[in-house]
């Protein structure tokens, strides 16, 4: 279909964590994704690294976010693509430092192996996350996941298949476990003829077919947009 077309880190974390999610997944029940009215101020940030779910559920399973509710249907997932977007997560929270503190990525997972090995029951995610948050004396625990991170198969001007990414992060306030931010991408690169709405995409991009790492980024920079800032010298302070 677009053959020549032009156009204009596994470690004890993770394994428990896939335990965790597995049994979730066991009594799923819809999610009705939480919509926080107040601005949400907060001063110590953990962020977990970005999870795989394909290595977790498999290709071609449609899974809902426990903590935010959105639906993705899971894909390849490129070696890597999980540690490429932590490590940029990383880096836009760093260029908000002046508002909170972020605490070392290590010390969040200690606290999670440290949770899970001593636990005498399950735990559902919400109530892992904010155990790990209050071990840690966080305000506030980032986590995130990706469902498909597949790579362009040609080159900047021909390609027989785009690339294709899909995932979110979700902010969950540790004192009650609320979620109050989330943000989510799920975008297959199109051409120009096939989506005319995305002009403005297309002149960005400079016509060309971008690699999944270029279009994930794109998705991380633009949820970020509305990632929760607070103002010192106003109330409004979002």
């Amino acid at each position: 279909m677009y053959r020549n077309r032009p156009i204009f880190m596994i470690s004890l974390w993770a394994a428990a964590m896939m335990v965790v999610l597995v049994y979730i997944s066991c009594g799923l029940k819809k999610v009705v994704p939480e919509q926080p009215a107040e601005p949400f101020k907060f001063s110590r940030l953990i962020f977990l690294p970005i999870q795989d779910m394909a290595r977790i559920y498999g290709e071609n399973k449609t899974i809902q976010c426990q903590l935010c509710g959105n639906m993705f249907t899971t894909g390849r997932v490129t070696e890597g693509a999980d540690a490429f977007l932590t490590h940029h997560v990383q880096a836009l929270l760093k260029e908000r430092r002046k508002d909170f503190e972020l605490v070392p990525i290590s010390q969040a997972k200690g606290a999670m192996s440290d949770i899970l090995l001593g636990s005498q029951q399950e735990l559902s995610e919400r109530e892992l996350l904010v155990k790990i948050g209050r071990q840690l004396n966080a305000d506030a625990i980032l986590t995130g996941k990706v469902y498909r991170f597949v790579e362009r198969n040609g080159t900047d001007y021909s390609t027989n298949s785009p690339a294709s990414v899909a995932f979110d992060l979700t902010l969950l306030r540790v004192s009650d476990g609320r979620i109050m931010w989330t943000g989510h991408y799920d975008e297959t690169q199109q051409s120009l003829f096939e989506n005319i709405f995305k002009l403005n995409s297309f002149f960005k991009r400079e016509g060309k077919w971008i690699t999944a790492e270029a279009l994930a980024l794109e998705g991380l920079k633009k949820i970020f947009e509305e990632f929760p800032v607070h103002e010192d010298n106003t109330g409004s302070g979002h």
